[in-house]
């Protein structure tokens, strides 16, 4: 895809604005790591805000109406698994729940090895193996203490879940 001066600098400013979202969801200095130089934001022919941001072919994230925060893909996730330090936004399945979860159930608290306790409800988490391996990528239903404390219930929805493992 050929870029234009005025699309580069255009996209410069997307980008700007999709890295303080990830900066404010993640935490200070995530954005650019996460979308580098390389990445492309396209805008919604709706609303003509930020709407996915690429990196060559593949998407990243989706920023997500109302609340204007990034819903990750399986390769955000993977990205972003890579640079938060374990166990931020990180919720880890018992072994005998991976399979479960595969076929693209919701984890339940039952299922919940270990939990990053800072998450709150409806943030956005990295759910793992017990060997640190991404399974898929959710929204908290519930804060992350909660989550160790229930005793059932669905305490993450799943979004994208990996078809290999």
């Amino acid at each position: 895809m050929l870029l234009t001066e005025a699309s580069r600098s255009s996209n410069r400013d997307l980008l700007r604005i999709v890295r303080a979202i990830a900066d404010y969801q993640f935490g200070g200095g995530i954005g650019e790591k996460l979308f580098d130089d390389g990445c492309i934001v396209k805008i919604s022919k709706r609303t003509g805000r930020p709407k996915y941001v690429y990196e060559g072919e593949e998407v990243l994230a989706t920023v997500r109406y109302p609340d204007n925060l990034l819903a990750l893909t399986l390769k955000g996730a993977e990205k972003l698994s890579m640079i938060l330090p374990r166990p931020r936004f990180r919720v880890v399945i018992k072994p005998k729940a991976l399979n479960k979860i595969l076929k693209g159930m919701n984890p339940t608290a039952r299922d919940i090895l270990n939990v990053d306790e800072k998450i709150l409800p409806g943030e956005e988490v990295l759910i793992e193996d017990l060997k640190g391996e991404l399974i898929g990528v959710g929204r908290a239903v519930v804060s992350g203490s909660l989550m160790k404390d229930l005793a059932s219930g669905v305490v993450v929805k799943l979004r994208k879940i990996r078809k290999k493992h």
